[in-house]
């Protein structure tokens, strides 16, 4: 038995793996409120800008493209960036984090509650179009 044939598979192996590159950048995260339970459908975004994602029913979320000026979705550069967490009933949170390449997992982000204002969710005052009944239409029963 000769330990050449392995050693060659291991050395083409590791070249394949250095050929491919370095994994995409990806930056996950999971978002929790004070008692540690999942907050699903927290909208992330981050500075400089990203993808806009909603976390999942498990608070996880993953921001792995931004658009660029022409509209076209590109990987997410290496860097420093702030994540913003914001959900209603909750304030919102920021993070800073420093991205080197491939996938980054982020610390959890903890939200605290918070008690909207009523003036914050009252809908704008309209008013009601007042229509006359229309005397000339007959209903229509069946097809």
């Amino acid at each position: 038995m000769t330990v050449f044939p392995r050693v060659a598979g291991l050395i083409a192996a590791l070249l394949f793996l250095v050929a491919c590159g370095s994994q995409p950048i990806s930056l996950t995260g999971r978002v929790l409120d004070q008692k540690g339970s999942a907050v699903s459908k927290a909208e992330i975004f981050t500075e400089p800008e990203t993808d806009v994602v909603m976390t999942n029913n498990r608070g996880f979320f993953t921001l792995r493209q931004r658009l660029n000026e022409s509209g076209e979705t590109e990987p997410i550069a290496a860097g420093v960036y702030k994540i913003k967490v914001r959900k209603f009933g909750f304030e919102d949170a920021a993070y800073e984090v420093t991205i080197e390449g491939g996938p980054t997992k982020v610390p959890d982000i903890t939200l605290a509650p918070r008690t909207p204002d009523i003036n914050e969710t009252a809908p704008d005052l309209t008013q009601e179009k007042e229509f006359e009944a229309d005397t000339t239409s007959t209903p229509v029963i069946g097809n």
